[in-house]
């Protein structure tokens, strides 16, 4: 009865199998607890973008799925609202994530670090089943392919991105599904791998698509098949792909408009033809351990697969036995991936046609999978290299050490002790490959050696990382959660939150409020603009509400402030040791609401609601490129009619002084050089404000923190964040009569003051105008991610509802029970013109081409349900 589930029953080749799944996932897990990462001790698996962006998509995936499901349309936790349905294709749709639900954001990388373990299991196990499906590899010889496929170099450099991994779990399936589907046989295999790699990451599966079309091609080569046996093939093949195509429209249409308002706005830029470095540096990413942090943003392709692929590939070319026409097709083939690898024209087209941001050549793991392919189609315990063989491969080898040699200086990547010991792998390896065959205990000393150099390439890599404690990260997620659940949660009302201290541009994720950052492949670049245009840190794929002033808290409806206590400064992870730039621009203005050990939580009274009436004048609104300020005032003027004083006025400096400097007399636009250039040199600037209002002080995107370092009364604020327009640093109210002092610490030996100015708000006259604009709100009934319904009264004197929703495609606006077209002010916001009185408005998201691509999908469907029903005995029309 219970044969199957005995271990001791099974097959070599099932135990094999199993072996070929456990054992990438002990020595990961041995690895892992070697490091005392969570949940074996108090570091942790978090490094770069796991840590600093996925982390908090996973956050978003358990609120999501468990709470609240429309949110994977759109959600207001992408900045200030975002279509949400194209971050889910790129980051959330791999299946294995439902393994994270059981565990709260706070215990996420103990989770993590779990899937990630599993993940290299079942790279292992995908590549031992399809080489057993093809009848390659039987018995303990899958264990060894199995390691290596699952420790290439690509995927433990990319372990970290999770988001990848599925597609390389999925090749061998895929390829695997394609043989038998070209030899005749059911179709599915292939048809619904393929499917499923489309739908958990299209952008992997983009590179697989090319990658079949030149394995298709080497595919045709195997026998000299006839012209009707070709084309029967090519019609097979064809056919599968486009049923996959056509199963995943659902996900990949409505994603690639999307992309088109994000990631698309790039394409082709920064083309150039010409290689990315000098080629022959390729031969020196064979060795074990060739990545590190520097090879994350501008590195060479991960390509380690092992001594044992590179012997056996010479022995494939070189060997007779295979015909010729086979092993000229699979030599262009390689070529090919290797100079895709090195020619940014081809680098571009695997990528889509845009330049990855940070680690390049990411479809590299296509030429791995294809070197390991070629290799287990031919190796055996048998194989010897003959004389010729082994001396010209000698020889080959050889030419690349010295070459390497030669190279080591200008190679941040690889060492001597690695260049040794990976050479001493190789030899051994190579000279087991020329001895006689009947050697005792050949295939275990060979597996062994196998195991072992893939382990150490492994342990090497993952060494060069440095990682986030969970000690850091725990602390400062439970402070987040004990300060944010108590926010008011209702279908019937709307705010945001803003911060002085960040964790990352994820935290809204995190701590499951509307926020105003985000960082985000897919972000459209409106957001980008508008935060640019209020004077926000932002770049293609983030914005960082970070430089917020108490207009733009009041428009944008941040109803709350979380601010640091500055409680234990210097213990990482908590938020004052993560503090932003202070909003003590606030004090006199916003009152206490909680406060805990770590986080104060303030109340704004000035907040506006999501929609309320406003003058028509905001059609008129265009905003000055690097003049954050006067787009504040521009807006906030055309909301209010143009008939009062600007909120914000430019403000003077009552005195400079310089050392090892000669003090300007106009400080905006001023360069200041070093008299000294060995010495320390700053700009101390003083004002005294005249009343209790807050000030602002603007800095150009010339003004980096690589060149400048800011003090405010002798102390030092935080880094100036990364910007590619004009910015804000809020400075104190409540300070009249208190001499202020800026000081300007140059970092080089000069700096362009690019529009460093210091401006005064008027906080009477925004708290009034604030006030006179929230008597007219839009006051919800019921809200959900993508329908929010409610009512509004416009007064006589006003023709437009205003409202702090992002313009996008999906939106539609229904008025009184009838379609209307909205304006878009300021390029971004979404405007409702209304005739004065009382009106019911509903807001209405439709994710764009979701209905036509679930409509495709479902067609799809119901034609392959219906050949199925037509294959029966009666009926013989086979579909594929």
């Amino acid at each position: 009865m219970f044969t199957n589930i005995n271990p001791l029953k099974w097959r070599t080749s099932t135990k094999a199998l199993w072996i070929s799944f456990l054992l990438p996932i002990v020595i990961m897990l041995t690895y892992f607890a070697s490091r005392h990462m969570a949940p074996f001790g108090s570091s942790s698996i978090l490094t770069v973008d796991l840590g600093q962006q996925y982390i908090d998509f996973y956050a978003g995936f358990r609120q999501t799925v468990l709470h609240d499901p429309l949110r994977i349309f759109y959600d207001f936790s992408k900045g200030l609202g975002g279509e949400s349905y194209g971050d889910w294709a790129y980051y959330l749709l791999s299946p294995t994530n439902f393994l994270l639900l059981p565990f709260s954001n706070v215990h996420l990388p103990a989770a993590i670090l779990l899937l990630t373990v599993l993940k290299y299991g079942l790279a292992g196990w995908s590549f031992a089943f399809a080489l057993r499906k093809m009848h390659w590899q039987i018995g303990w010889r899958l264990p060894l392919f199995a390691v290596s496929y699952a420790f290439m170099g690509w995927f433990v450099a990319n372990d970290l991105n999770l988001l990848w991994l599925d597609a390389a779990i999925l090749l061998p399936l895929i390829v695997t599904g394609l043989e038998y589907y070209l030899t005749h046989e059911k179709g599915w295999p292939f048809v619904l791998a393929l499917t499923a790699v489309i739908i958990i990451n299209y952008y992997m599966a983009y590179m697989i698509g090319i990658f079949l079309i030149l394995y298709f091609i080497w595919r045709l080569t195997w026998q000299p098949y006839r012209l009707k046996e070709r084309l029967t093939m090519l019609r097979r093949f064809i056919l599968g792909g486009v049923i996959s195509i056509g199963l995943a429209t659902f996900v990949w249409l409505p994603t690639a408009y999307t992309l088109m308002n994000s990631k698309g706005q790039h394409m082709l830029a920064n083309l150039s033809w010409k290689f990315d470095y000098q080629p022959a540096d390729i031969i020196g990413k064979l060795f074990l351990g060739t990545f590190n942090f520097e090879q994350m943003p501008t590195g060479l392709p991960n390509i380690f697969i092992g001594s044992l692929p590179i012997i056996i590939l010479w022995f494939f070319f070189t060997l007779k036995n295979i015909r010729w026409q086979t092993r000229l097709t699979a030599l262009i083939i390689t070529a090919i991936l290797v100079i895709s690898m090195m020619y940014a024209p081809l680098n571009l087209l695997w990528h889509g046609f845009q330049f990855p941001v940070w680690y390049p050549y990411r479809f590299s793991y296509l030429f791995s999978f294809w070197i390991l392919w070629l290799v287990a189609s031919v190796w055996s315990p048998y194989l010897r290299l003959s004389w010729f063989q082994f001396l010209t491969l000698l020889i080959l080898t050889s030419g690349g050490f010295i070459y390497l040699f030669s190279r080591m200086s200008s190679l941040n990547f690889l060492t001597t002790a690695q260049l040794y010991i990976g050479g001493g792998f190789f030899i051994v390896l190579l000279l087991l490959h020329v001895m006689p065959a009947k050697i005792k205990f050949w295939l275990p000393i060979v597996t062994l050696l196998v195991i072992g150099e893939m382990t150490t390439s492994t342990v090497w890599t993952l060494n060069n990382f440095s990682y986030l404690t969970n000690t850091e990260y725990q602390t400062y997620i439970r402070s987040l959660n004990a300060i944010t659940k108590d926010l008011p949660k209702s279908k019937t009302d709307f705010y945001r939150v803003a911060q002085s201290f960040q964790r990352t541009k994820g935290d809204p994720l995190q701590g499951n409020f509307n926020g105003a950052s985000t960082f985000s492949s897919a972000l459209e670049h409106q957001q980008s603009d508008i935060m640019a245009a209020l004077g926000q840190p932002e770049g293609d794929n983030y914005i960082a509400y970070s430089s917020g002033t108490l207009m733009t808290d009041s428009l944008l409806g941040m109803r709350y402030l979380l601010q640091p206590t500055g409680s234990q400064p210097a213990v990482n992870g908590t938020p004052t040791n993560m503090q932003t730039y202070s909003r003590s621009d606030t004090n006199g203005t916003y009152r206490l609401v909680k406060q805990t050990k770590q986080v104060i939580l303030s109340q704004n009274p000035n907040a506006l609601p999501l929609g309320f009436a406003a003058s028509d004048n905001v059609r008129n609104v265009k905003f000055k490129e690097n003049d954050p300020l006067r787009n504040q005032n521009i807006l906030w003027e055309s909301l209010n009619g143009y008939n009062q004083q600007p909120i914000f006025t430019s403000a003077n400096f009552s005195k400079s002084s310089a050392s090892n400097l000669n003090a300007p007399s106009t400080i905006t636009g001023a360069y200041l050089t070093k008299i000294n250039a060995g010495e320390g040199a700053s700009l101390t600037l003083t004002y005294v404000p005249t009343s209790n209002n807050p000030y602002y002080l603007t800095l150009g995107n010339a003004v980096t923190n690589d060149n400048l370092e800011i003090q405010l009364n002798g102390q030092t604020l935080p880094a100036i964040p990364s910007h590619r327009h004009t910015i804000i640093v809020p400075l104190p109210a409540d300070t009249k009569g208190q001499s202020q002092e800026i000081t300007l610490s140059l970092k080089k030996k000069d700096i362009w003051l690019q529009n460093v100015s210091l401006y005064q708000g008027n906080k009477a006259q925004l708290n009034r105008q604030s006030k006179s604009l929230q008597q007219h709100p839009y006051k919800i009934k019921h809200q959900s991610p993508i329908k929010i319904s409610g009512d509004i009264t416009i007064p006589k004197n006003d023709s437009m509802m205003m409202t702090t929703i992002p313009k996008a495609a999906g939106w539609q606006v229904y008025v009184d029970g009838k379609a209307t077209d909205t304006v878009t002010v300021g390029k971004f916001f979404i405007g409702v013109p209304l005739e004065p009185g009382h009106h019911e408005v509903i807001f209405k998201f439709k994710t764009p081409l979701f209905k036509l691509g679930a409509i495709i999908t479902l067609g799809f469907l119901l034609i392959i349900m219906g050949f199925k029903w037509s294959e029966s005995k009666k009926r013989q029309h086979t579909l594929f």
